[in-house]
């Protein structure tokens, strides 16, 4: 029995001395090593721990990386194994997230006019069955006017 939890995250070994003692004043002394085992107890967390946010270009191709999001995971074995995923409305349709490496891609064609800006769900999870723990994160993915990018890039270079 422990006077507190133990969390292996904290501490992953423990070394004790045991002494043991007769009626007769005699003793035997020997020290102990605990290894503790991991458990799927942290959630994932994504780093940064700030904001995040991309932008496109209204024109860029399908398939373009926009941004990459992290995550971390403090357990060992399986359950440090972080996989990403998006919520509903735009997985799937405008914009995709690989599943391994936080790479969030364009699937479709975008018009600023329509819409300049999304708000996506990012989801990270560690791999373990029934005890799998999940963090969600909220992100904005901007999109860029051609027009201004073309005017931009022309005024730049025209400047004496």
């Amino acid at each position: 029995m422990t006077k507190k939890p133990l969390d292996r995250e904290a501490e992953s070994e423990h070394h004790l001395t045991v002494v043991a003692q007769d009626g007769g004043g005699l003793q035997c002394r020997s020290t102990v090593h605990v290894t503790l085992t991991d458990v799927n107890d942290c959630p994932p967390r994504f780093v940064p721990h700030s904001h995040y946010a991309g932008s496109v270009a209204e024109d860029a191709a399908i398939g373009t990386p926009i941004l990459r999001v992290a995550a971390i995971d403090p357990d060992v074995g399986t359950s440090r194994r972080v996989r990403y995923s998006m919520e509903p409305p735009h997985v799937g349709v405008l914009f995709g997230i690989d599943a391994v490496s936080g790479v969030i891609t364009l699937l479709q064609s975008l018009d600023r006019e329509h819409q300049a800006t999304y708000n996506l769900t990012v989801s990270a999870s560690d791999q373990v069955g029934f005890q799998r723990a999940y963090l969600h994160w909220n992100l904005l993915i901007k999109v860029i006017e051609l027009s201004l990018l073309v005017y931009r890039s022309t005024a730049d270079c025209c400047i004496q």
